[in-house]
């Protein structure tokens, strides 16, 4: 009987992948292990080409079971952690103070955050002044802060990214007023912001394998953008005029509406849904009947791919 090669390879591909989402599901394998092995992506690589290059020779049949074995067993990994990386990037209890800084602004700033893995709570006050208390595991692992009379970037300074598993726990105070633009940027850990008394021309949110909640019901935002990938992001947003563009891939985004703010909605979704009240309106251009008169209108573009984005869900954003 002559094996078809081709799909005894791919079978052992999906045998890999299913292998290591199952022992993790079971705890056989700890996660932290499978997170580390994600490290070994290279492996991938090596394997496929040694898979073409003993493909003329006796060793084939065992070149090409490695070359689709690795790269399954890594993709399993991936499947594996990624849904729980919030949680393998929280920060423990005791770690130490790694940095303290604070600045001021004279004009509306541009403010970047990024965190490699770990947790980020934003709260606002009075005044222009900004401050940041930081904890990591270690002083080489502090942020990298760039201060300006308007600007602000403050940024992992991990060289494995959210590999490392050091979590990083950063409270960041940001001063109400005017902000130009905020971009925050979460990858594997969770976020917490409250942007009360803001005013920002432009927010830009990414959720990357990250658990977020924004509470932006106090600020006032003119455009917004939001990416979600492998992750978990709920929004609340203002009572004010708003565009906002929504991409989901993999991953969940509820988002609320004040009353009284009219909503315009175009949406698309690939082995996807978008829903309004808990009604689905994937694939189509909507508006709720009270746009029109509406004293405040929401023009939401959605793309969802493998994933779902909740409008005003039933029981409210979390």
């Amino acid at each position: 009987m002559r094996v078809n090669r081709t799909l005894l390879y791919f079978g052992i591909f999906l045998v890999a992948i299913g292998g290591v989402v199952v022992a993790a599901d079971l705890g056989v394998v700890d996660e932290a292990i499978l997170a580390d092995a994600l490290g070994l992506w290279p492996l991938a690589v090596m394997a496929v080409g040694l898979g073409l290059i003993l493909r003329r020779t006796r060793a084939s049949l065992s070149g090409g079971m490695l070359a689709a074995a690795v790269p399954g067993l890594l993709l399993g990994s991936a499947f594996a952690v990624v849904p729980g990386m919030p949680n393998l990037c929280l920060p423990a209890d005791g770690v130490p103070d790694v940095a303290r800084r604070e600045g001021a602004f004279n004009q509306p700033a541009s403010i970047l955050v990024t965190v490699d893995c770990g947790s980020l709570d934003v709260v606002t006050g009075s005044g222009t002044f900004w401050r940041l208390d930081a904890r990591a595991a270690g002083a080489e692992l502090g942020p990298r802060i760039v201060a300006a009379a308007n600007a602000l970037s403050i940024e992992s300074t991990r060289e494995d990214g959210w590999l490392g598993i050091e979590p990083d726990d950063w409270d960041l105070r940001l001063p109400m007023g005017e902000i130009a633009d905020l971009t925050l940027n979460m990858n594997a850990g969770r976020g917490d912001i409250d942007l009360a008394g803001t005013e920002i021309g432009r927010l830009s949110i990414g959720a990357n394998a990250s658990d977020v909640d924004i509470d932006a019901s106090a600020a006032a935002v003119t455009d917004l953008t939001v990416g979600v990938n492998f992750g978990d992001l709920s929004i609340l947003l203002p009572a004010g005029d708003i565009r906002a563009a929504f991409e989901v891939d993999a991953g969940h985004a509820s988002v609320c509406l004040p009353d009284g703010v009219g909503l315009r909605l175009t949406s698309s979704a690939a082995a996807g849904a978008v829903t309004v009240g808990g009604v689905e309106r994937s694939g189509d251009a909507w508006q709720s009947p009270d746009y029109a008169s509406a004293t405040y209108r929401a023009e939401l573009d959605v793309n969802v791919d493998f994933g779902a984005l909740e409008i005003n869900p039933i029981g409210g954003c979390r």
